[in-house]
């Protein structure tokens, strides 16, 4: 009998523990991007990000787009320029797709 209830209570901590980390996960980043490259600084990335609300969903789209643009122009001095592409609701998430354009400082 006090096996079971160890069991049982070793259950509900897995169950509470696995829920309490969906709570963490309410933001997603989309890895794949779109990359407009017209040489040196002159570059456009559109990003994607989606969450439970609008203002978490659009400033995660402007860190992936500023993410993915370094991870081509790399450490060279430029300024950034977002701009919104447009934004709609998928798997009860609100997504937001972002460009990133770099240009010289």
């Amino acid at each position: 009998m006090r096996s079971i209830l160890l069991l049982i209570l070793f259950g509900l901590i897995l169950i509470i523990g696995c829920a309490a980390a969906k709570q963490k996960y309410q933001t997603f980043y989309d890895p794949e991007y779109k990359v407009i490259d017209r040489g040196a600084l002159d570059v456009k990335v559109i990003s994607r990000a989606c969450s439970e609300t609008f203002e978490d969903a659009l400033s995660a789209a402007k860190n992936n787009g500023k993410f993915h643009l370094r991870s081509v122009v790399g450490n060279k001095n430029h300024g950034i320029k977002f701009k919104e592409v447009g934004s709609y609701i998928k798997q009860d998430k609100i997504c937001v797709e972002m460009s990133a354009s770099s240009f010289p400082p």
